[in-house]
């Protein structure tokens, strides 16, 4: 066990055999815990998440079009990917014939609007 002495705003100085036993270094992230009356620090994981593939991206962007027109306006930003619309993974190869229009979806979201307010 060790004493270690607080400074400026809280700074804390961990002893040496401490940082190499948890492997922390400059920039490390520490979680802090009350618990039993004491404060805890344990070394925090950070995992970045995978890059999407283009293939996921192209999916994401293409499923998030609500109405043909948006869909036809996605499509030139899913080839710039190298990726051809009509083989997108998890998507039907009409799937933009599912979609409404832009008048048909406005006419929706009025009628959905109205039955709110009733």
């Amino acid at each position: 066990m060790d004493t270690i002495k607080m400074g400026k705003r809280g700074t804390l100085v961990l002893p040496a055999k401490l940082r190499k036993q948890f492997g922390l270094e400059d920039g490390s992230l520490l979680v802090t815990e009350v618990k039993d009356g004491e404060i805890r620090l344990r070394p925090a994981f950070v995992y970045e998440q995978d890059p999407w593939s283009p293939e996921e991206t192209a999916y994401f962007i293409l499923i998030n079009s609500m109405t043909k027109e948006e869909w036809d306006q996605n499509v030139p930003h899913v080839m710039e990917l190298g990726i051809d619309p009509n083989t997108v993974k998890g998507l039907e190869p009409n799937h933009r014939d599912t979609l409404p229009t832009r008048v048909e979806w406005d006419a929706r979201m009025v009628r959905a609007q109205e039955k709110r307010s009733a």
